[in-house]
């Protein structure tokens, strides 16, 4: 079979709900860019699968191995970007597609690491749990993210504020003690006025959690629990759009597994909490 029936045979499998393989097949087609870069053990993981699983897939589709899927995958996207150039020559939306696919790269590679950062996250849990009162502190554009992670953990009832103003900040941090908790959330890692507050929780013993780019920083070094995330966007960029997105969705795997220690009283605590739409 050719590269192009080998994809199309893919999709036909991905069709077929009660298809053995389908669950397999959807997941490639939904992530065809980054699918080069997993692993096979990864992807036994990512499709609840194993690797003889997999192995059985690539020999339902007539291939040596799994080698031999991801260099068809890779073929099929050198195709891909051929016909977006195509696209983008017409509509000249060059730093649209160039965007979508950092983001998507960026998102996979920070969902790789909290995958690593497993029990990390899971001690952060355990604090947020017992913490009196949690602050997230942010500057500039980063308190947005901020702003949507203490929204998420107050509709379910913690004690949670952002503050993105360095004042409101220094008289938070003054007053927080070893029964709070606080977060920090830094692309960089290196934002003056993020570390000067920080080293006030330092001294008042109140644990640090940190989100920032997979980085040696200066926050990530006085953090007691750090999350990190992808770093492919440059620290001296003009726009944030992959660290904005990287960074979301680093605090959203820490808000979704708390959620997952207890998820009926959470979501009965969500549906009290909906708002109705009149």
């Amino acid at each position: 079979m050719t590269e192009n029936e080998v994809i199309r045979k893919i999709k036909t499998i991905s069709l077929d709900t009660d298809h053995r393989f389908s669950f397999i097949a959807k997941y490639i087609l939904q992530n065809l860019i980054i699918a080069p870069e997993i692993t096979i053990k990864e992807m036994a993981e990512y499709t609840y699968t194993s690797v003889a699983t997999i192995n059985r897939f690539t020999k339902f589709l007539d291939l040596y191995g799994y080698k031999e899927l991801i260099h068809i995958v890779k073929y099929f996207n050198h195709n891909l970007v051929g016909e977006e150039s195509i696209m983008i020559d017409k509509s000249n939306n060059a730093l649209i597609f160039n965007t979508y696919h950092n983001i998507i790269r960026s998102l996979h590679e920070t969902f790789r690491l909290g995958l690593v950062q497993k029990e990390t996250i899971e001690r952060v849990i355990t604090n947020l749990k017992t913490a009196r009162r949690i602050v997230v502190f942010a500057i500039g554009g980063t308190y947005n993210v901020a702003k949507d992670f203490q929204e998420k953990l107050l509709r379910i009832g913690f004690n949670i504020i952002a503050v993105n103003d360095f004042h409101n900040g220094y008289f938070l941090a003054q007053q927080l003690n070893p029964e709070d908790l606080a977060f920090f959330v830094s692309y960089s890692g290196e934002t003056l006025d993020l570390i000067k507050l920080a080293k006030i929780c330092q001294q008042n013993q109140t644990p640090i959690v940190v989100v920032c780019r997979q980085a040696n920083n200066t926050l990530s070094n006085l953090a007691n629990y750090e999350i990190t995330i992808s770093s492919n966007e440059s620290i001296e960029r003009l726009i944030s759009t992959t660290s904005r997105f990287a960074l979301l969705f680093g605090l959203d795997m820490i808000y979704f597994s708390l959620l997952a220690t207890d998820l009926e009283h959470y979501r009965l605590v969500l549906e009290q909490t909906l708002v109705p739409k009149f």
